[in-house]
């Protein structure tokens, strides 16, 4: 029997990021892997983790059987779940929590509790997959790090960071998902960080995992597409398709400046298609705006929600109906994502 090889934290940890994402196609132990990290700093130092996932929906048939996998490597000792707690008795009767479970839906429900053992949050499937009745929360990101702030309470390690840090699981389906818009993060790299390293993401190169993903665990039953998905091809399509150039009788229509470069937007002359473009618009009519708060600057108005050529080009964006001008336009996604 082929043993099970489950993701490895081992490089991801030795960066010292306060967030990791771990994100790779299913069947590869992401979860498996973070729960053995539980349990083993449980059990050493009596750390705890505290254990996410979207809504109480979700959380409720995770949490019910979280062991089951992880007690065969631990004979003598006693795995159970009471309520919201995930619990191990040692093999010396002394009895510890390993995790404590919690729907980042009822974030706010834990204000002003105490986790004063808990050093490990893990949010468990993180990425919303299209198609599905699953959606993420309104301000999602912004409810993570809230949520963050509340469990760490100020504690600090001896170098002054937060001593709680935060893993991120889960298969990321488009590119467009709050996380990587968030920290722009994309597919091009496997490995990539953000916010001067504090951040880091892990892209998991799944073909070291493809024959147990596929022929050794499911034989030769899944199809192409499940057998390119273990393999890496990750992302679903979504907004923005890449054309080698624009149409000659396009019209400018606005100079776009985000955190990543400044583009130009254009409408197609049945205005049915924009197209983006590298750099600014030569046009002096084609007002100039940005998407982006922090981009904001003399000359550089915020277009919010309501404006104009902000609405415009989300329509197209989320309607299939914007082209990204050469790859070079795709770091204008973060921002016409919004």
């Amino acid at each position: 029997m082929t043993e099970f090889e489950y993701y490895d934290y081992r490089a991801i940890n030795s960066r010292n990021a306060l967030w990791r994402f771990v994100a790779g196609p299913r069947s590869i132990g992401k979860t498996y892997g973070a729960k053995v990290d539980a349990v083993k700093r449980a059990i050493h130092s009596g750390e705890q983790t505290l254990w996410i996932r979207r809504s109480d929906t979700e959380l409720g048939p995770a949490k019910t059987r979280f062991f089951d996998t992880i007690a065969r490597e631990y004979p003598g000792f006693e795995f159970r779940v009471d309520g919201n707690q995930g619990l191990v008795t040692l093999d010396s009767g002394k009895e510890r929590t390993v995790c404590w479970f919690a729907p980042l839906s009822l974030a706010d429900h834990y204000k002003g509790t105490e986790f004063p053992n808990v050093t490990r949050m893990v949010y468990d499937e993180c990425y919303a997959k299209p198609g599905t009745n699953v959606r993420y929360l309104p301000d999602e990101v912004a409810a993570m790090q809230e949520f963050w702030i509340t469990v760490n309470r100020g504690r600090v390690d001896r170098n002054g960071r937060a001593i709680t840090k935060v893993t991120m699981l889960g298969n990321p389906y488009t590119l467009d998902n709050p996380w990587f818009l968030e920290y722009g993060f994309d597919e091009s790299r496997e490995w990539q960080k953000s916010r001067g390293g504090d951040v880091i993401l892990h892209l998991v190169d799944a073909k070291r995992y493809t024959r147990r993903v596929t022929e050794t665990v499911y034989g030769k039953v899944l199809g192409t597409s499940a057998t390119d998905y273990a393999e890496g091809e990750y992302f679903l399509p979504d907004g923005g398709y890449v054309v080698d150039e624009r149409p000659a009788d396009s019209r400018p229509f606005a100079t776009l400046v985000t955190l990543r470069g400044t583009f130009g937007l254009w409408t197609a002359a049945d205005s049915r298609r924009m197209y983006v473009t590298v750099g600014p618009l030569a046009s002096p009519d084609a007002p100039v705006v940005t998407f982006e708060n922090m981009a904001v600057r003399p000359g550089v108005p915020l277009a919010d929600g309501q404006h104009f050529i902000r609405k415009e080009s989300r329509r197209h964006y989320k309607r299939g109906s914007m082209f990204l001008v050469t790859p070079a336009a795709m770091l204008a996604r973060q921002a016409l994502a919004r």
